[in-house]
Order: structure tokens, then sequence, then C-alpha cells
């Protein structure tokens, strides 16, 4: 009866030994856990605006079709990008937290009704994540503007999903570079206070107007809470020596494929 016990109790110990092993395994194995950046992130910011068909090339800077946006999303994908919000690269840049491998943060400035109507739903059935930096001046307007906006209900339904951030592009886009010290504190708290109000959330990013900004602006943003402020430039990606007050973003063009976009990616990563 002994020697029974003690076989059993030897077979015992080696199918935890071996569960261990295969479960230390898997750990080590998987990309969610092992494939973090840790440091020296390069970062890139992709900015989009508007969704629609039969636009006028010379417009691919604001318009891209639906076709082509989700080309673009499938290429970061195949490519081993994994999108990100700004919280997150807050918390690496502040906290230390680790960012999955090939960190990229897809962006769209204005809050058009196709952000809601294309891009909303091609993020999510691909299980990717945005932010989206509204004007809280035109939420749900279809008159007097040139593209329809969505309604604050719509910005609530994305927010909640997990899908989409929704942070601050003024209230109503004015060049900041112009405005009087008033108007540059209107339009930076009001937008942030409507949208905290409207979504029950922190509103914690500022996308600048036309990309343009001044270090009054600057220091106003922050004063108001702004955590991180974005521009536009065009050029490099963002790395652990940016300034939060400063982030770049790479305008993605209407008028190039995915394979075009993850080279763009490339180039201006490998030049920093």
């Amino acid at each position: 009866m002994f020697k029974l016990s003690k076989f059993l109790f030897g077979i015992i110990l080696i199918a935890v030994l071996v569960f261990n092993f295969a479960a230390a395994d898997t750990t080590l194995t998987d990309g969610s856990i092992a494939d973090t950046v840790e440091h020296d992130a390069k970062v890139p910011i992709l900015l989009y605006h508007n969704i629609m068909d039969d636009f006028d090339p010379k417009q691919s800077s604001v318009h891209i079709s639906p076709k082509l946006f989700e080309e673009h999303m499938l290429s970061l994908k195949n490519a081993g990008f994994h999108t990100i919000d700004f919280n997150q690269y807050y918390d690496y840049r502040i906290n230390g937290q680790p960012l999955p491998e090939k960190p990229v943060i897809i962006t769209f400035d204005d809050g058009y009704s196709s952000n809601y109507e294309q891009a909303f739903p091609t993020l999510k059935r691909l299980d990717m994540k945005a932010t989206i930096f509204i004007l809280t001046g035109r939420m749900g307007a279809a008159d007097d503007v040139t593209y329809p906006h969505f309604t604050w209900k719509q910005a609530r339904e994305m927010q909640e999903s997990g899908v989409i951030d929704i942070q601050s592009h003024s209230d109503l886009h004015p060049n900041m570079m112009q405005q009087s010290v008033g108007r540059v504190q209107l339009e930076l708290r009001r937008s942030k206070y409507l949208i905290e109000k409207n979504l029950n959330k922190t509103c914690d990013v500022f996308a600048y107007p036309y990309g343009l900004y001044n270090n009054q602006a600057q220091e106003m943003a922050e004063k108001a809470g702004y955590k991180m402020q974005v521009f536009v430039g065009d050029k490099g990606v963002n790395e652990d020596d940016t300034s939060l007050r400063q982030l770049k973003r790479l305008t993605a063009f209407g008028n190039i494929n995915g394979e075009q976009l993850i080279e763009m990616i490339k180039q201006n990563t490998e030049g920093h």
C-alpha cells in the first residue's frame, strides 16, 4: 500500500511539473505578453479626416475612400503594427508601462459623420482602435458645413465601445496663432468641458486646428489640463525624448495604397 501511494504521488508530481512548464512556455511565446516594448519605442501617429468616394484627387490629404481606408488598416495589421490610444502612450512615457510591439496611433480630425459610418465599423471588425479629435461647436452639424459631423449620441456610442477615444480639436477650429488670449482660452476650455460633460470621460489631448500653434497656446493648453498636444508636421515619429506638447503626426493620404503607407512609415521611422 505504501509503495502504491509513493507511485501515485510520483505520477501527480510529474503531471504538475509538466503542466507548469507548459503554462510557462505559453506565457513566453504569447505575443500579447512577450512582444512588448519597454523603452526606445518609435511611435508613428497617422492622420485621417474624411472617408468618401469620388473626391477631387487634389484633396487627398483630407479624403480617402472606404475601400482604401480598409486597405490601409489591413496593411498595418499585416505588417505587425498594433494600434494604441493616447492613454497607453502617456502611461508608457510617464509611468514606464510597456507598449505592444510596433505601436501606432490612428487619428481623425474634425469629427465627420463618415468617421462613425465608415471608420468605426471597419476598426471594430478588425479589432483596431483610433482617436477622433472633434469640434465641439459642430457636433451634429449638417447645414452650413462642408461635410456633416456626427452627433453626441454617436460619439457616446463610439467612446463606450472602447474602439474610439474622443479628444479635442477645439470648439470652432480657429487658427490658434491669430486669436486673442481670451479666444484661445475659450477654444481650449469649452471643448474640454463639453467632451467631459457629454461623454463622461477625461479629455486630455488637444490637436491644433490646421496644425498651427505657438508657445503661448501650448502653455495655455497645459494649464487648461491637457497632458498631450499634437500637430501635423508630416515628418518623423515620436520617441522617448519627443515633447508631449509637440507630438508629430503623418498624414495618411488618400492617394497612396497600403504598401506605400507602410513604406512611408518605414522611411519616417528609419530617419530618426
